[in-house]
C-alpha cells in the first residue's frame, strides 16, 4: 500500500466529521461572496452616486457576513480539533495492540519511538485538510463568480490552475523523497540520544566527551544536510517556480479585467471585485504552496507508522489455520520440541536438532552453553520466537497454529535477563489487569515468592506506584515481581530463561524448591548456562 492509499485509508474512519468540515467550509465560503459583492455594489454606487445611509447598510451587510464566517470557522476549529483527538486516539490503540503481537525476533525498542509520529502526522493533517478543504471551496465559489461576470474569466480559471499544478508537480520533484530521508536522520539522531541515556554510567565512568561530541556532530551534519537538500527542493525551487506563477498570473488578471473594461464588457464594480476573487485566490493558492511542506509531514510520517505495523506479528505464523489447545486443566501441558534449530536473519544457527520433552508436572532443565542460546530457546519453547526449523507442540498441538491469547493463558514466562517493570501500581504490574485473577490467587502468589513482608512495610501497599526505570527496588525485588506475574494464573507449563540468579542464595534456594516442589502441578521448563539448577529438577537435558 503506498502513502497515498494509507492516508485515504485513514481519512475514510472519519468520513462523517470531514462531511461536517466540508459543510461548515461551504458556510464560509457562501458567506464569503459578501465581501467581493459589497465591494462591487459600493464601486457601483460611487461611480454614479453616493447616499450615506447605503454606505452604513453595506457596512452592515459586510458586518453581518464576517460575524458568520467567523461563527462557522470556530465552529470548523471544533470539528478538527475532534479530528485530532480520534485520530491520535486510533494511532495509540493500534500501536497499543500490535506491539506486544510483534515477532521478538523482529522487533528493536528503538521502533517504539515511532509513536511520536502520532502527533506530528494529526497535526499536518489537520492543517493541510481545513487549508485544503477551505482553498478548494471558497476558490471554485470564486471562480464561479468570474466566470458568471465574463466567459474570458473561465479560460483565465484554466490557465491558473493548470498552469499552478503543472508547477507545483514539476518544480517539487523529490520532495517526499526528501522528506521521508530528514525523517530517517532526524530518527538516527534521537536513537543516538538514547543510547547516550542507556549507556550513561559507561560513558561518565570514561574520557568519552570528545567521541559522543564528534559522533553526534557527525549524525548533526547528516540531519542538516538532509534538511538543506528538501530545503532546496520544496523552497528555492518548488516555491520560488510559484511565486513567479503567481505574479504572471496576478497581472494577467489586472490586464485581461483592464482590457475588457476598456470594451465595457465588465462594469468597473465588477472589475474591482474581480482584482478581489484573484487576489484572495492567489492567496489561498500560496497558502496551498505553504503547506506542501505539512504534506510531505504527512507522506513521511505514514510511512514511518508503517514500520512498526508491518512487522510480522506472532498472528501471522499459522496462515489461517487456528487451533486451541486441548482443555489443559484436565491433562496438564506435555511439552515437545522436536528437531528444532533457530538462526537471526543473516546469522548462522545458535542451536540445531534440539529435541526435548517434558510430561505434565515434571521439572526439567535444559543446560545450554551461553547466555543467547538461553534467552532464545526460552523463547522458541515459549511460542515467541517460531524455529528456523522443527516443531515446538503442547499437547501434540503445533504452537504455530494456536493464536497466542490462548498459549498465554496456559503457560507463564519469566524472562530473567528481562527484569523489567512498567510505570503503574504493583498489583498492575503483577496482574496486568487480567480480571480472571481473584485476590486470594494474588495474596498467594506474594506470598510464594516472599513479597509478602515487602508489600506490608510499603505505605500505600499494592498501590504503591512502580516506574519502569525505578532504581528504588532491588533486581531480586523486580524478580519476584515478574514470577509472581507468571505463577498467579497457576498455569500448566511454567518456562524460565536463567534461574533467578538475580536474587540473594537463600531466597534464590527456597524459591527453586518451591517451585520445583511436586505439591505444584505446573510442568517447569529451566533453560539455563547454570548446571547447579540439577539438584532442583526431575532431569535435565544438554543442548550442544
Amino acid at each position: 500500500m503506498d502513502d497515498l492509499a494509507r492516508l485515504g485509508l485513514l481519512l475514510s474512519l472519519e468520513k462523517r466529521v470531514l462531511a461536517i468540515l466540508v459543510s461548515y467550509a461551504v458556510a464560509i465560503g457562501l458567506f464569503s461572496l459578501i465581501i467581493p459583492l459589497t465591494v462591487q455594489e459600493l464601486t457601483n454606487t460611487f461611480a454614479y452616486a453616493i447616499e450615506p445611509i447605503m454606505i452604513v447598510t453595506f457596512a452592515l451587510v459586510m458586518l453581518v457576513g464576517l460575524l458568520f464566517i467567523g461563527l462557522f470557522r470556530v465552529l470548523q476549529n471544533s470539528a478538527s480539533e475532534t479530528i485530532f483527538q480520534r485520530l491520535y486516539v486510533r494511532i495509540a490503540l493500534a500501536m497499543t495492540e500490535h506491539l506486544p503481537r510483534i515477532r521478538q525476533e523482529a522487533f528493536l525498542p528503538k521502533q517504539a519511538f515511532r509513536f511520536v509520529e502520532a502527533e506530528l502526522l494529526t497535526r499536518a493533517v489537520l492543517v493541510v485538510l481545513v487549508d485544503v478543504i477551505n482553498v478548494l471551496v471558497s476558490g471554485l465559489t470564486g471562480m464561479a463568480i468570474l466566470a458568471f461576470y465574463h466567459p474570458n474569466y473561465l479560460l483565465y480559471n484554466i490557465f491558473l490552475l493548470g498552469g499552478f499544478v503543472l508547477v507545483a508537480v514539476a518544480s517539487g520533484q523529490g520532495g517526499v523523497l526528501a522528506t521521508k530521508t530528514v525523517s530517517d536522520k532526524n530518527y538516527d539522531v534521537m536513537n543516538w540520544i538514547q543510547e547516550i541515556a542507556n549507556n550513561r554510567l559507561h560513558f561518565k565512568a570514561s574520557l568519552s566527551a570528545p567521541f559522543l561530541i564528534e559522533k553526534t556532530d557527525r549524525l548533526l551534519d547528516e540531519y542538516l544536510a538532509a534538511r538543506r537538500a528538501r530545503a532546496n527542493i520544496l523552497t528555492w525551487r518548488q516555491y520560488r517556480s510559484i511565486v513567479v506563477w503567481e505574479a504572471v498570473c496576478h497581472s494577467g488578471a489586472i490586464a485581461l479585467g483592464g482590457w475588457l473594461l476598456s470594451i465595457a464588457q465588465i462594469t468597473l464594480g465588477q472589475f474591482v471585485a474581480a482584482e478581489v476573487i484573484v487576489g484572495t485566490l492567489l492567496l489561498n493558492l500560496d497558502t496551498v504552496t505553504r503547506r506542501i511542506y505539512a504534506f510531505t509531514y504527512i507522506l513521511s510520517s505514514l510511512g514511518e507508522l508503517d514500520r512498526v505495523f508491518a512487522l510480522p506479528k506472532h498472528d501471522a505464523f499459522s496462515a489461517g489455520v487456528n487451533t486451541h489447545l486441548p482443555d489443559p486443566a484436565l491433562c496438564g501441558i506435555h511439552l515437545l520440541c522436536k528437531e528444532v534449530a533457530f538462526a537471526y536473519p543473516h546469522s548462522p544457527p545458535l542451536f540445531e536438532h534440539v529435541t526435548v520433552e517434558a510430561a505434565p508436572g515434571e521439572k526439567l532443565a535444559v543446560l545450554v552453553q551461553s547466555n543467547t542460546q538461553k534467552s532464545t530457546l526460552a523463547l522458541v519453547l515459549a511460542g515467541l520466537y517460531r524455529p528456523t526449523s522443527g516443531v515446538v507442540r503442547y499437547n501434540n498441538v503445533d504452537l504455530r497454529d494456536v493464536p497466542m491469547d490462548y498459549i498465554n493463558g496456559a503457560r507463564g514466562l519469566v524472562l530473567d535477563s528481562q527484569p523489567t517493570l512498567f510505570g503503574g501500581t504493583l498489583e498492575e504490574n503483577i496482574t496486568l489487569g487480567r480480571t480472571s485473577i481473584s485476590f486470594e490467587d494474588l495474596q498467594w502468589a506474594i506470598r510464594f515468592v516472599e513479597l509478602e513482608d515487602e508489600i506490608d512495610r510499603m505505605p500505600r501497599g499494592l498501590e504503591t506506584r512502580l516506574e519502569a526505570a525505578d532504581t528504588r527496588y532491588t533486581k531480586s525485588q523486580i524478580l519476584r515481581i515478574l514470577v509472581a506475574r507468571a505463577i498467579v494464573t497457576r498455569p500448566h507449563l511454567l518456562i524460565f530463561d536463567g534461574t533467578l540468579h538475580n536474587m540473594e542464595p537463600s531466597l534464590r534456594h527456597t524459591l527453586l524448591r518451591r517451585l520445583c516442589s511436586k505439591d505444584e502441578p505446573w510442568a517447569a521448563i529451566f533453560v539455563s548456562n547454570d548446571p547447579t539448577i540439577k539438584e532442583f529438577v526431575d532431569r535435565h537435558v544438554l543442548v550442544r
